[in-house]
């Protein structure tokens, strides 16, 4: 893992540095993936859930001029400490460290874009910070392999004992 990302009481830490701005807001976002096909003679097309997909995880702080940097600085530091990670060649997968987003299901998060925007009424930088529910391959195979085998027991397809848990 290459570090640990916190979130408490207005400041966001990864390791033990202070990310620039006040955090403004949490989401998480956790949708159904659905195969899609074509229904011969039917309008429309028929939608059959899949499973998950990797949630989304959305911070929102405020980035503020102040007498020691401006907003635009705050944000070059910003975009810097996720994007200057490994020379900019792979993001990075950071271990996650708050109540909201473990209660979830997730425990680590991939970096996966950074938003920003301002207006012309003050010296204020909205920064967003999008991650990524990071699950790798080796995992969803050793749950797809798990299910498998929970099948071959007569269960029958799909039921074991993780209905309720999100289809991975």
């Amino acid at each position: 893992m290459d570090g640990v990302l916190t979130f408490f009481h207005g400041e966001i830490r990864l390791g033990s540095k202070l990310v620039p701005g006040i955090l403004k807001g949490v989401q998480v976002r956790g949708t159904v993936v659905f195969d899609e096909a074509e229904s011969d003679g039917l309008s429309g097309k028929l939608k059959t859930p899949k499973g998950w997909d990797d949630c989304a995880v959305t911070f929102t702080v405020e980035l503020l001029t102040e007498a020691d940097s401006t907003c635009y600085d705050k944000l070059a530091n910003l975009d810097a400490l996720f994007r200057g990670y490994d020379n900019a060649a792979n993001p990075r997968v950071l271990d996650v460290a708050n109540p909201h987003i473990t209660s979830r299901g997730i425990e680590r998060v991939v970096f996966a874009g950074l938003d920003s925007s301002e207006t012309d009424q003050d010296d204020v930088v909205l920064a967003v910070l999008n991650f990524t529910e990071h699950r790798p391959p080796v995992i969803r195979a050793e749950k797809r392999t798990a299910s498998a085998s929970a099948e071959s027991q007569g269960n029958g397809p799909g039921l074991d004992a993780s209905i309720g848990e999100r289809a991975r």
